[in-house]
């Protein structure tokens, strides 16, 4: 299955990007604007907008007889920048479908739908580009569907060689140009495709020669070409500029979907994954917040892609509308993965990064990674390492490794309990006695300590001090106390 996208009236249409105002009168660009030609009268009209269309005038005209039906046409200059970046985007949003497409002509793209899913075959209507319509046709040939994208009145259908028979013979000419033989089949007579078709394949050969015989096998749905693939840009930049500034992040991610249907389409056609994206949001104060996400794994399916972004929007909080994203990707190799036969994949220590994108937008890359003791004896003091995006595989612990100093463990409480502590004061320092709140509470029969610990002497704001004890109550539980300067108490832990 193929399709043609058609963008009608391109040159004018393309002309009115850069005079908005006269949109709403009737306009036209110039075949050829040459002193020569202007000389002899032989301007002809290249394209009109649907104002003058409707007024009678049509393409093809010459510029006086369109005068003199309509006297307030405007003739705009040709804009080939504005050309090419319309077909830019058709193409972006066509790449969106599949990589699978080739620029048939200057206003019309064809594309291989035979890998495109059906829900993406029954998207081609939902195309649209900012100040114009996309006509689509689909069809079992190239050239078919191409021909067909040309006629209004096929705009959205499914046609066949019987779906052309109606059309004007001068539809044929758009196609076959430098063709010497169709004035021939108007002396003829023939008026539609369908008459052509009817003829005779041998004997319009014979008189015409092969080319003939080529269009009628096409007309027939019998001769299938190559599509001469189009080349994607190697870069995967892509930028999206709103009409109107965004509070909601919900359209955000509906175009982030778009793009990454794009994004998905480039990488698959070059064989590659993406394993990094770079996301920018250009907000209406000029600000810009740019944020980075590691995938799990090289991903090529813009639905897997999609989820760490929505996440990570979720998590955001802006201080001004959004008026534009950008979006980038970096490539790698595809990963493989080997299937068993009879159950699911096995499961890829790789795919933990999804998790950790996620834990990174909901709390703050800085507030996740691998806790590691810091060089200090104060109690639960560390620093975090950056979390590591695949799960490398440990050693396995030996004899020589380092084993705990107390052969009893205990269980800590983080945080650690507040209590009220009953207590005298020996010397400097003072002695519990017993516990009076908190999860264990009653008399205190033995103890060892204290065991004083501190530590940042040298710095007035974070010094720290504080007396530790292991104790024994009176229920025979085996706990953790400390004392912090000047009047707090907490337990620890206990030992199990």
């Amino acid at each position: 299955m193929f399709a043609a996208l058609h963008l009608p009236s391109l040159p004018v249409i393309a002309a009115l990007r850069t005079q908005p105002t006269l949109r709403p009168k009737p306009c036209a660009v110039l075949v050829a604007e040459s002193d020569d030609a202007r000389a002899q009268g032989r301007l002809a009209l290249l394209a009109v907008n649907d104002v003058a269309r409707d007024m009678g005038v049509l393409p093809g005209w010459p510029l006086d007889r369109a005068r003199v039906r309509c006297p307030g046409l405007m003739v705009l200059p040709r804009s080939p920048e504005q050309e090419a970046r319309m077909m830019a985007e058709l193409l972006e949003k066509a790449e969106a479908l599949t990589p699978d497409l080739e620029v048939t002509a200057p206003d019309v793209v064809t594309l291989d739908l035979s890998r495109a899913p059906l829900r993406q075959r029954e998207s081609l209507g939902d195309l649209r580009l900012h100040g114009t319509e996309v006509w689509h046709v689909r069809a079992e040939t190239p050239d078919l569907a191409h021909l067909g994208a040309l006629h209004p009145d096929l705009d959205g259908a499914q046609i066949s060689p019987k779906g052309v028979m109606r059309l004007p013979l001068g539809f044929l000419a758009k196609l076959a140009r430098g063709e010497s033989f169709f004035p021939l089949l108007e002396l003829w007579g023939l008026k539609t495709l369908g008459d052509f078709m009817a003829l005779p394949r041998q004997d319009l050969t014979e008189r015409l020669g092969a080319g003939a015989g080529h269009w009628h096998d096409l007309l027939h749905g019998k001769s299938c070409r190559l599509l001469r693939l189009h080349r994607v840009p190697d870069s995967l930049a892509q930028s999206y500029d709103f009409e109107e500034p965004l509070v909601s992040l919900d359209p955000v991610v509906f175009m982030l979907k778009r793009l990454l249907h794009t994004l998905s389409s480039r990488v698959a056609s070059r064989h590659l994954a993406v394993s990094r994206l770079h996301l920018v949001l250009r907000l209406e104060s000029e600000a810009q917040v740019r944020r980075s996400i590691s995938l799990p794994e090289p991903l090529v399916e813009a639905g897997e892609m999609l989820r760490p972004l929505q996440t990570l929007l979720d998590s955001l909080r802006l201080e001004a509308p959004v008026v534009g994203l950008d979006l980038d990707g970096e490539t790698a190799l595809p990963t493989a993965a080997q299937r068993e036969w009879f159950s699911r994949q096995l499961p890829h220590p790789g795919r933990w990064g999804e998790t950790l994108a996620r834990v990174e937008a909901l709390v703050g890359a800085e507030h996740v990674g691998i806790p590691v003791p810091s060089e200090s004896h104060r109690p639960d003091a560390f620093r975090v390492l950056p979390a590591p995006l695949t799960i490398a595989s440990q050693p396995p612990c030996g004899d020589d490794e380092r084993q705990p100093a107390c052969a009893l463990p205990m269980r800590r409480y983080r945080p650690a309990r507040l209590i009220a502590v009953a207590s005298d004061q020996e010397g400097p320092m003072p002695r519990p006695l017993a516990l009076l709140t908190g999860p264990h509470t009653g008399q205190i029969v033995d103890r060892h300590g204290p065991f004083p610990m501190s530590g940042q002497w040298w710095d007035p704001e974070a010094n720290w001090h504080r007396l530790e004890w292991d104790i024994q109550l009176s229920s025979r539980h085996l706990l953790r106390l400390a004392y912090l300067p000047p009047d707090r108490w907490q337990l620890e832990g206990v030992y199990v």
